[in-house]
């Protein structure tokens, strides 16, 4: 945790969010906070509230049209993914990074990243995350997971 501590320090926009969203997950015992992951994001009962997968909030189905859009916008970019993850939260997160990776890059590189950054953003992210974190605040019975939905409410989806 101190590592990611010293890179929260480091954001430039609501760092604070990010270092109360880390010490309420330090705060917490991991198996408190496996059951809740569970039961929000893979099989609660009766029904999985905040399933991360863009298809499924987009189609209500997993690895719907909307997987075939992120999956050419990270064939642009030569990066693979495994089939089941490719619209997941995280999967498309790691893209983002990717991408402002290679906007630190000098030249077209740069300017082709932020393009691609803006138009995933647009077309994908923020077209079902906004809900996902809605649904994560309503239904997370931890703090950290409260914390995270409001850490993901942050992300500006209006440009």
């Amino acid at each position: 945790m101190p590592e990611l501590r010293k890179c929260a320090t480091e954001l430039t926009d609501t760092p604070e969010i990010f270092m109360a969203l880390i010490g309420a997950f330090e705060q917490e015992e991991t198996e408190q906070l496996q059951g809740e992951y569970t039961q929000l994001f893979l099989n609660g009962y009766p029904t999985t509230p905040c399933v991360p997968y863009e298809s499924v909030y987009l189609e209500k189905r997993m690895l719907g049209e909307s997987s075939i859009g992120v999956q050419a916008a990270y064939s642009e970019w030569e990066m693979t993914v495994a089939p089941g993850l490719i619209d997941h939260i995280a999967t498309e997160f790691e893209f983002l990074a990717f991408l402002a990776s290679a906007e630190s890059m000098e030249g077209s590189l740069a300017k082709d990243a932020r393009t691609a950054r803006e138009t995933f953003m647009k077309e994908h992210l923020c077209r079902w995350m906004p809900r996902l974190a809605a649904d994560m605040a309503k239904s997370a019975r931890m703090e950290p997971y409260r914390i995270l939905a409001a850490a993901l409410k942050t992300i500006s989806c209006t440009d």
